[in-house]
């Protein structure tokens, strides 16, 4: 019912609309709409009141909220309710938070997407600053009924919405994909990609991807190890915001859409071509550390379960289905 009140308002600003209308339209008392007005403007919309003239909407809060990401979304899996959104001003990790709700049952689609994470993860064990309301911190659950050896995909998936979104929102920031699951802008990081899973030998149950995205970072929010490898869109765009979090975050969650309709329906093909466009990982010396061992080589390809295939100095091909590159050399990243 607050939604409902909310895009009513929407829909009116910046005229007003009187509590009578409201009430008539949606079939509630006045009582209730003086509640539901009462908990918009606690949750931080400034909603103006008269007694004469009714209520208009004068500022929205920039907040992830459930109703603001999901206005106008229009996808078939991901979001596709506002009710599938969950929102949380602080959480220890969105991977966590939508793992307990997706062992409670919780349907395909089901986003968890946080103001702050207290315990962000990154891959390897690692940390993920999440300061309050610094960026776009989310995960996403799904349920596809596909073989496990093809769960590396949705890493490559999730890169490539989030490339994409960030090129179609700022099209001036050049937002490329490190294999296998970093987005960097000139060489600094903006985003990463966790992919979790919960699986059998021959099942898989659900597997949650979670993405930690820095927008309005500055270089002060950056602890000192990270400064000059990380960066936000904010910095990228010269200090200026053509868009806000929650425009990027549903665009995110469009693009995952999109791609995933077309993984369901065609398999991983037109996932690797995207990714093949966007990476900057391709063609060029690289260095690779996995399970406390490192190999040296060129990044030749990716095959169809997203693994990457490297030329030894010796002209051996090894393929590595997990890892991290700890190093790039020379040579220029195919596209």
């Amino acid at each position: 019912m607050k939604g409902l009140i909310l895009k009513l308002l929407k829909d009116t600003a910046p005229s007003y609309l009187s509590g009578e209308e409201i009430a008539g339209k949606l079939k509630i008392s006045r009582t209730a709409v003086w509640k539901n007005i009462k908990s918009l403007q606690k949750s931080g919309y400034n909603v103006e009141g008269s007694p004469r003239l009714g209520y208009r909407l004068l500022e929205v809060p920039d907040l992830l909220y459930p109703a603001e990401i999901s206005e106008g979304l229009k996808t078939r899996v991901i979001a596709k309710r506002p009710d599938l959104i969950h929102h949380f001003m602080e959480v220890d990790s969105t991977n966590n938070r939508l793992k307990e709700l997706a062992e409670e049952g919780a349907p395909e689609g089901t986003v968890v997407i946080a103001e702050e994470q207290t315990g962000g993860k990154g891959r390897l064990g690692r940390t993920w600053i999440s300061p309050r309301s610094k960026g776009i911190w989310l995960s996403v659950l799904l349920r596809p009924a596909k073989p496990l050896e093809e769960i590396s995909v949705f890493t490559l998936l999730t890169a490539v919405a989030v490339a994409r979104s960030i090129r179609n929102k700022f099209p001036g920031i050049v937002a490329g994909i490190k294999w296998p699951n970093d987005i960097l802008i000139k060489g600094r990081k903006v985003c990463g990609i966790l992919t979790e899973l919960k699986a059998e030998a021959d099942r898989l149950h659900y597997l949650i991807t979670g993405i930690g995205l820095n927008f309005n970072s500055t270089d002060y929010d950056f602890p000192p190890e990270l400064k000059g490898r990380a960066t936000s869109i904010l910095l990228e765009n010269n200090g200026q915001l053509l868009h806000s979090r929650k425009e990027l975050a549903g665009e995110i969650l469009r693009e995952m859409d999109v791609m995933y309709q077309k993984y369901l329906t065609s398999g991983s093909g037109e996932i690797l071509l995207q990714w093949k466009t966007l990476n900057i990982t391709l063609g060029r010396e690289v260095t690779i550390q996995n399970l406390g061992e490192t190999f040296s080589g060129k990044a030749l390809d990716i095959d169809q379960c997203g693994a990457l295939i490297v030329a030894g100095n010796d002209g051996k091909k090894k393929r590595f289905v997990a890892g991290e590159i700890i190093t790039f050399g020379t040579g220029e990243a195919a596209h």
